[in-house]
């Protein structure tokens, strides 16, 4: 008979590993419009650690809440142990990654697109929203029916 407690964890993991594929990984300045949600490092001796720690990373921002995560880099350290053959050396990485709540970031983009004045006249005005707007899309900050929408209210007027 199976407990109902080792029902339920089966049911909860393929949840959380759901939860880790949403996270995505930013490059260096990317998070200045993120909101800091916490720091961890990874510590492995895997013979693959980059592929280890970000899958790591990813379960543990996950975990914090966070939606995307920032690699901050890596040390490597080196021991010798003792082996049924001589010494073995070890060595034991570690990446520290900072994770992010980016969410917000959403908002942050629909602010900026309105401040832009709406009531200037001339083409650079509705030139410089609807690249503003693009830029947003291409950051992903806003999705493509957002995108849309906004660019047929820059186009409105015209």
């Amino acid at each position: 008979m199976i407990r109902p407690g080792v029902m339920m964890l089966a049911l909860l993991l393929p949840l959380s590993g759901y939860a880790a594929d949403k996270i995505r990984v930013l490059a260096v300045g990317d998070e200045a419009s993120c909101e800091l949600v916490s720091q961890q490092v990874c510590s492995t001796t895997s013979m693959n650690p980059a592929e280890e720690c970000l899958a790591w990373h990813k379960k543990q921002a996950a975990d914090a809440g966070a939606d995307a995560l920032l690699i901050r880099g890596s040390e490597d350290s080196r021991r010798n142990k003792p082996s049924l053959t001589g010494m073995k050396t070890v060595v034991t990485t570690k990446v520290s990654a900072d994770y992010y709540r980016c969410a917000a970031a959403v908002s942050v983009a629909e602010i900026v697109a309105e401040t832009v004045v709406k009531d200037s006249e001339g083409w650079s005005t509705v030139e410089k929203r609807l690249l503003v707007l693009e830029s947003l899309k291409s950051k992903g900050l806003i999705s493509d029916t957002e995108y849309q929408l906004k660019r047929q209210d820059i186009l409105k007027d015209l």
